[in-house]
């Protein structure tokens, strides 16, 4: 199965953990331990130190920021760790960590909370829009020139004025 990223943006908030990159409709993507095809959501310490997520928490509801809880779980500078949102509620550390909720492909709210349960370090707000099958979705991480056409040559952009063709021209 191809898995292709959608990279737009999570608000990162000022934080260095952040949620860089989601699946809410994973068919053939990635499985888990189960071999399930579930949701999966990934985080990534862009921090230049490691990072103990034990105590913050991922939530899918803006009126419960505590929903889920992380173990203690090491997460070193410039490392990326799978949680799957698969409803599993496993929370054991140095194992697959899995989410006691699933991800809504039609949109909805998405965040990552630091340990005090209030401050929100990064989030999808009010909801990320609508998903496809196994397509991700997130942030990007780095950054790459693509020449589209050369030096010097004449070129002609499009950009609508209004919303009125939605992403149809996009």
């Amino acid at each position: 199965a191809v898995c292709m990223a959608l990279l737009l943006g999570s608000r990162p908030l000022g934080a260095q953990v952040v949620i860089s990159e989601f699946m809410a409709i994973n068919d053939n993507a990635l499985m888990d331990e189960d071999g399930d095809t579930t949701d999966w959501i990934e985080i990534h310490n862009a921090a230049p130190t490691t990072v103990d997520l034990g105590g913050w928490y991922l939530t899918d509801r803006s009126n419960d920021l505590i929903r889920w809880s992380f173990p203690s779980t090491n997460l070193l500078a410039g490392e990326f760790l799978v949680v799957f949102a698969s409803g599993k509620g496993r929370r054991v550390s140095g194992r697959e960590l899995h989410t006691d909720f699933k991800l809504d492909g039609d949109g909805e709210y998405l965040a990552l909370v630091k340990p005090d349960g209030v401050t929100v370090a990064a989030e999808f707000a009010p909801a990320f829009p609508k998903q496809y099958a196994d397509i991700s979705y997130g942030l990007q991480t780095t950054n790459t020139s693509v020449m589209l056409i050369n030096t010097g040559a004449p070129g002609r952009a499009f950009v609508p004025t209004d919303s009125s063709l939605g992403l149809t021209w996009t």
